[in-house]
């Protein structure tokens, strides 16, 4: 019996609203006190127990196994969400645009726990399953809270000294755009690996060979149940 999980992680940059800067400029880049707003969204995890067995086994890519199960899986996708005020000034080169106000949101979304259909709900060992994964969704969440506390340095440090250069203005922000997809992939690959490191600390052999003696009488109903469909 083994119980999984995956972690991914991708950008998404949504908006950037131009205003044309009136301040004094600075090597053709008009000048601006950068604002940074950062927020999380993690909602509570979707359980779900509509995948059996072999559905779980065939998500996780791992091969087949006749003494490997799949009892649970939880997954979860991270997104950035990014929108930028800018100040920008046309210069002899073309245009050149600063960050004024950057507002960014990490998402945490499709985190899905799922247990399989065959462990009836609420009995001993769909519990013990569902405990388990649980401890992943909280290394999901712990992650995503660290992640963003990078981010969000990582933000202000690039604000602090952004430019965006371009034959026009969209140029210039699509620019700025690419700076804060670089800024933060860093603290995003961070995450991952901390994701990667948490999950391998749960699904551990001594972690397993444990799910294999609880709930007896559970588990001799689930290997009844999966040699009568492999026979039927």
């Amino acid at each position: 019996m083994a119980l999984g999980r995956a972690a991914t992680a991708a950008g998404a940059a949504l908006l950037a609203l131009g205003l044309a800067g009136a301040a004094r400029a600075h090597g053709g880049c008009p000048s601006a006190e950068p604002r940074l707003r950062l927020s999380v969204v993690d909602p509570e995890p979707v359980v779900g127990h509509e995948l059996g067995i072999d559905a779980l086994h065939g998500e996780t890519g791992q091969p087949r196994s006749e003494t490997l199960h799949h009892l649970g899986l939880t997954t979860s996708r991270v997104e950035w969400q990014s929108e930028i005020e800018t100040r920008y000034r046309n210069t002899a080169g073309g245009v050149c645009a600063v960050p004024a106000r950057v507002t960014l949101t990490l998402v945490q979304t499709e985190h899905l726990l799922r247990i399989a259909r065959e462990l009836p709900e609420g009995s001993c060992l769909y519990r013990e399953v569902l405990a388990h994964e649980r401890r992943h969704v909280a290394v999901n969440r712990r992650t995503l809270r660290a992640a963003a506390e990078r981010a969000r340095g990582a933000a202000e440090a690039w604000a602090a000294r952004a430019e965006g250069r371009g034959a026009t203005l969209e140029e210039a922000m699509a620019s700025l755009q690419q700076g804060l997809r670089r800024a933060l992939e860093p603290s995003l690959a961070g995450m991952r690996k901390a994701r990667e490191a948490g999950h391998r600390g749960i699904d551990t052999a001594a972690e397993y060979q444990r799910l294999a003696r609880v709930c007896p009488a559970d588990q001799r109903l689930l290997r009844e149940g999966l040699r009568a469909a492999a026979t039927g």
